[in-house]
């Protein structure tokens, strides 16, 4: 087949590491880099240069290409994805996709309406780690998930809440690793900070499933890890180090657990779903389902916008 040719929408730092791993791609024929957009267009012009783009763009109105992929800032996800939505006929939008889940419903039925294939950047689904843990859960009956997801954010991400930012990872996880199901919030805990939540803890009900999960914005170290509780053990996984255990009464089994880099896989299934492929992703509904939940848990905790207290939900 001929490589798809993709337009990249936001140079920040993601974004960069967005056009080095399209580059990577495109070594191996899958992709044609075509344009680099970003309001600031020195740095659009620097990284169409870098990494070999054909052209650079101030606006996505000036772009052209079979695939576009949008790593723009949170507040400005929903426009340009809205934008890039009306241009071609394949769009991944990085997560959250949207600040709501009433903008992330407008972007899914938008898509829908136009038949166009869409894919949302919950990266940690294509962490191998989180594959193998996947299917060590098969068979299993597991009645608890915990997740921990803990380091210091730059200045620039600490305006948005870290339920936004950093928990809506691992709520999309709960949902890939249990299958969808119905969710009910019992109970949210956050630290505001600049009218900002910057650490929250919540239990939220995945069908029969507790789910705990934590996220802590301030924390220096980086911290990935997932628990699974099941009826005849434990499972531990910790996606930095890329080491599995399994914890039963006969003893630990570790596993170390290695595979392409979780970037470029994600990026190849978008590709390949382009061409037509059924390849498991999140989509927009996927978004849009993460979305309701953060939206509960702010509910739950009292955090209204604009509010600088510390409440958790009864």
């Amino acid at each position: 087949m001929n490589p798809v040719s993709t337009v990249l929408v936001g140079a920040g730092r993601w974004g960069e590491n967005i056009a080095r791993t399209l580059r990577d791609l495109k070594e191996e024929g899958l992709v044609e880099l075509s344009y680099v957009v970003d309001v600031d267009f020195s740095r659009a012009v620097e990284l169409s240069r870098k990494y070999g783009f054909r052209a650079a763009a101030r606006d996505v109105g000036e772009a052209s290409g079979e695939a576009f992929v949008v790593a723009t800032p949170i507040d400005s996800l929903y426009h340009s994805s809205l934008e890039a939505l009306e241009k071609t006929a394949c769009v991944f939008v990085e997560k959250p996709a949207a600040r709501s889940s009433g903008e992330a419903m407008e972007l899914l039925e938008y898509a829908e309406a136009r038949g166009v294939v869409h894919q949302v950047g919950y990266l940690s689904r294509f962490d191998p780690v989180v594959a193998e843990l996947r299917r060590q859960l098969r068979g299993r009956t597991v009645y608890a998930l915990r997740f921990r997801r803990l380091s210091r954010r730059p200045p620039r991400m600490r305006i948005y809440p870290v339920t936004l930012d950093l928990m809506s990872h691992d709520i999309d996880l709960a949902f890939f690793l249990l299958g969808r199901r119905e969710t009910r919030v019992m109970f949210s805990l956050f630290v505001v900070d600049g009218g900002v939540p910057q650490r929250a803890i919540a239990g939220v009900a995945y069908g029969g499933v507790d789910v705990v999960f934590e996220a802590d914005g301030v924390l220096p170290v980086k911290v990935r890890g997932v628990d699974a509780l099941a009826e005849d053990g434990m499972i531990r996984a910790d996606l930095v180090s890329g080491v599995l255990e399994v914890i039963t009464e006969s003893g630990v089994s570790r596993i170390e657990v290695g595979g392409e880099e979780p970037l470029k896989a994600e990026l190849r299934a978008f590709v390949e779903r382009c061409r037509g492929a059924g390849v498991e992703a999140p989509d927009l509904r996927d978004a849009l389902e993460v979305l309701r939940v953060v939206e509960g848990l702010s509910e739950r905790a009292g955090i209204l916008r604009g509010a600088t207290e510390l409440r958790s939900g009864p």
